[in-house]
Formats: structure tokens, C-alpha cells, sequence
């Protein structure tokens, strides 16, 4: 197989070819960056394409390439591009001021919209955050400071923001541990203070609560690594049953699934009510900001009391732009949108188009892939794969999976480079949709990834997988 460090493609030579100019900007941006990008997903090799201007289900680089855009804002963009709503009440908030210092109506809209969308958020409370990050990082404090216990139980791969706690994936009982649950820079005492357990092993739950000083359980309702791997619902309903009985607080980290699965989130789709929940992305309409949301009586450590012992007892939470009223613009209307109907469930059921044009794709190259998802709107693409190796619920299945995605990694980037050569730009193996993707955009796709499958397999790339 043609493969190795001194072997270019003709799909290479092509990408090379169309991005002179972000190949000039990727070699400046290696100068003030380390690694050269800003974030460690939109890493890419030979360089990234570097873009100057959006609209729709569309984007334009710097070279002038025009593509059919499948970040979506790495999520955030369920109604596309620019939308017109959403800019109009960003532009209005600017003219009026970017940062107040003081409190103001949209905060309040926005938290209104938020209480009325999500189930756990009826009659709860809302604090918001400038990012998911924060907002996972702010649930967990408040989870340890209300039940007065110390260990966090998450799950494999799970992503919940690169703070501390939830980077990590540190289990004591593997041995030996899993690559990479050790990050660099993480202290000891925060890594044992979380217990990573297979994704959808209930039993692994109860042992692990049963042996005491478990505050919380956090993961990704709709799966790991936005929905990579999958999570069911009859394991959520167990989990929910689980934490209920041993009064350890259920949060699912929405910022994902929060408003895409359905207008309330995977806690909506699936009928599964968390205590708590964390939000960002589609949140702020494509403007920076988080939340947690849920329980009122959980919520309430953050507020201020008269009582000599309770300030030592409650949360504190500043943040400079928590709630910025330019952010809050943007939210709301996303948010107004999503309330009136406006995204589902169009944007569901193109994706089960999309995915099902994904696998005619597969089977009519006769290359061994498949396209998944437990989130509609989000499908995913992978070679080697099957339905049953998505089926993870123990430590050995797991490591199978890790094993089949690592396999991918390579033939995944070239998959990439030959899609963005024809116009179309996946998240890496995912497509993320928006309202904004119409009908003709989502048959282009599939044609271009058909041809590109062709293209790869010609040139001996895809030769384990066919």
C-alpha cells in the first residue's frame, strides 16, 4: 500500500495546488502559534484552509474556493451562516454598547427561553458562562459543594472542555491504564478525584458509587465525542434510575445535543431528565457563551444568603462576560427561532437523508464504511466500521473501537483533502447540517464523497477497506 511520509497523493498535489495563500498564512501563523492553529481540531496537514467570509450552508477561503460548509461553527450554527435575524440583532446590541458592566433585560430573555426549552430547567435556574468549558467546570463545583462529596464518575472519551477534571480519562482499575489518562499539567490530586468507566456500563455506575463519596456523573447524553460513539437510551433511563436512588447528581453535558437533538435538548429526544445541564454552542447563536441549568435547590449554592456559615458554604461565580449583552442579542434570537419551530424537525430529517445517501455511497464503491449518528443532524463516517462495533458497553469493546478509529485516522485525512478539493468541508468525520443545508447541497455532497471514495481507492489509499 502506497502509504508513508514520502508518499503524496495526486489528491495532495491538488489540495497543494488550490491553497497557495493559506499555505502562506499557515506558514506566518507557525511563527505566533505554537502547532500554528488555534484550536487542536482545525490542526491539519499539510496546512488548513483559512476563510474569509460565510453565509447559508456556504464558505469562501482566502485562494477564493467556495465550499459547502460542514463545521457549522464546530456545531453552533443550526440555523447556518449569518443568519439574518441573528446578525440584525447582533449589529443593533453593538451600536448600543459590546459590555455594559451592569445587568440588563436580554439576560433575562435569554434565561426565560432557555427555563421554558429545556425539561431539567422548568422551574430551575440559569447561570451563564462565557463558554461549554466553563460551564462543565462550574456543574461539577456546584455538584461537590451541594452534596458535600468529591469524586466525579465520567465516561471514556466522553469530551466535556478541556478543563482539568474532565480531560482526563484516569481509571485505577485499568491495568494497565489507557493511552493518554495521563494529560500533562493535570495534578494528582484533581486526576484521582475522577473515575472514567467504560461508555454505557451501568453495573461499572453502581460498583463505583457503591464504595462511597460520588458527587456527580457527567457525560455526553448523545454520545461520546459528539455522538462518535454512541450512547442509548436504555442505559441513560438506568443511569437516571441509578443516581436518583443514591442521590448523586445526573448532569448531561448539552453543549452539544443542547437545542439540536430537539428544541430541548437529548433530555427531550429521549425522555431523560438530568438534574443538571450544561450549554454552550447553539446557545449563543454563534456568539461565545455556556450555561448550567437545572435543579433550583442545586442551583441556589450560588446565591447570597444572610447567614454567617453560608458564605463559606456557597459557589462563587464572577466572569467578566458572563451574559454579555452582545451574546445575549445573538442567543435570543437563535433561541426565539428554535422556539418557533424554525429548526426542527427540518434539520432531523435531512440528516437521515444525508446519512442513508452516505451508505448508498459505501455499498456502491464497495468500500467498507459506514455512516452513523445518534444525533440526526450530526452523521459521522468511518471505514472498517460496523453497527455492532458501535455497541460499546465494557472495557474490551471499548478498546476494540479505539482500535478501529485509530485505523482511521489516516485514510479519514485524505478523505478530507479529496472532499475539500471538491468543494465540500467536513469537520474531519463528521458532517454537522444546519437549516441553512438545502436539498441540491446535500446531493452535491454525497456526489462528491462517492468521488472521492473512487478517487482514493484508485490511488490505493482505501486498499484495507475494500
Amino acid at each position: 500500500m502506497p502509504t508513508g511520509k514520502n508518499f503524496e497523493t495526486h489528491v495532495e498535489k491538488e489540495y497543494l495546488k488550490k491553497h497557495p495563500k493559506s499555505r502562506a498564512l499557515y506558514e506566518r501563523a507557525l511563527k505566533v502559534f505554537a502547532r500554528g492553529v488555534t484550536h487542536d481540531a482545525r490542526f491539519f496537514k499539510p496546512m488548513p484552509i483559512y476563510c474569509v467570509n460565510a453565509k447559508g450552508s456556504r464558505k469562501w477561503d482566502v485562494d477564493g474556493n467556495e465550499y459547502i460548509d460542514y463545521w457549522t461553527g464546530h456545531g453552533a450554527l443550526i440555523l447556518g451562516h449569518a443568519h439574518p435575524i441573528v446578525t440584525e440583532a447582533a449589529v443593533n446590541q453593538a451600536k448600543r454598547g459590546t459590555h455594559l458592566g451592569a445587568s440588563h433585560e436580554l439576560e433575562i430573555e435569554w434565561a426565560e427561553k432557555v427555563t421554558h426549552l429545556l425539561p431539567c430547567a422548568h422551574g430551575g435556574l440559569v447561570e451563564f458562562t462565557s463558554s461549554g468549558t466553563e460551564a462543565t467546570l462550574l456543574a461539577l463545583r456546584i455538584s461537590r459543594a451541594y452534596t458535600g462529596r468529591q469524586k466525579i464518575i465520567k465516561f471514556l472519551s466522553h469530551f466535556h472542555g478541556w478543563q482539568d477534571y474532565t480531560i482526563i480519562d484516569y481509571n485505577p482499575e485499568f491495568s494497565p491504564p489507557l493511552k493518554g489518562a495521563f494529560p500533562p499539567g493535570i495534578p494528582e490530586g484533581t486526576l484521582r478525584s475522577v473515575v472514567a468507566l467504560p461508555p454505557n456500563d451501568v453495573g461499572a455506575v453502581e460498583e463505583t458509587i457503591e464504595k462511597g463519596d460520588v458527587a456527580c456523573v457527567i457525560l455526553e447524553p448523545g454520545g461520546a465525542s459528539m455522538g462518535y460513539l454512541p450512547t442509548y437510551k436504555p442505559f441513560l433511563e438506568k443511569l437516571r434510575k441509578v443516581t436518583r436512588e443514591n442521590d448523586v447528581i445526573l448532569i448531561f453535558d448539552e453543549v452539544v445535543t443542547g437545542f439540536r437533538d430537539a428544541p430541548g435538548g437529548a433530555q427531550e429526544h429521549y425522555g431523560v431528565i438530568p438534574d443538571l445541564s450544561t450549554l454552550g454552542k447553539i446557545l449563543g447563536g454563534g456568539y461565545p457563551g455556556g450555561a448550567v441549568t437545572g435543579r433550583r435547590e442545586i442551583m441556589e449554592m450560588l446565591d447570597f444568603k444572610d447567614e454567617e456559615e453560608w458564605k463559606y458554604r456557597r459557589v462563587r461565580h464572577p466572569g467578566t462576560f458572563n451574559a454579555n449583552p452582545l451574546c445575549a442579542a445573538a442567543g435570543n434570537a437563535c433561541l426565539g427561532l428554535i422556539l418557533k419551530g424554525e429548526a426542527h424537525p427540518h434539520v432531523n430529517q435531512a440528516g437521515e437523508r444525508f446519512r442513508s445517501a452516505l451508505n448508498d455511497a459505501f455499498e456502491d464503491t464497495r468500500v467498507d464504511g459506514l455512516a452513523w449518528g445518534t444525533t440526526d443532524s450530526i452523521i459521522y463516517v468511518g471505514f472498517g466500521f460496523s453497527e455492532e462495533d458501535l455497541k460499546v458497553s465494557n472495557i474490551q469493546s471499548y478498546v476494540e473501537f479505539q482500535k478501529k478509529k485509530s485505523m482511521n485516522m489516516e485514510p479519514i485525512s485524505h478523505l478530507d483533502k479529496a472532499m475539500i478539493n471538491r468543494g465540500v468541508h467536513p469537520m474531519g468525520s463528521r458532517f454537522i447540517l444546519s437549516i441553512a443545508h438545502t436539498e441540491k447541497d446535500l446531493q452535491r455532497t454525497a456526489e462528491c464523497f462517492e468521488e472521492s471514495l473512487k478517487e482514493l481507492k484508485s490511488e490505493g489509499v482505501l486498499e484495507k477497506f475494500v
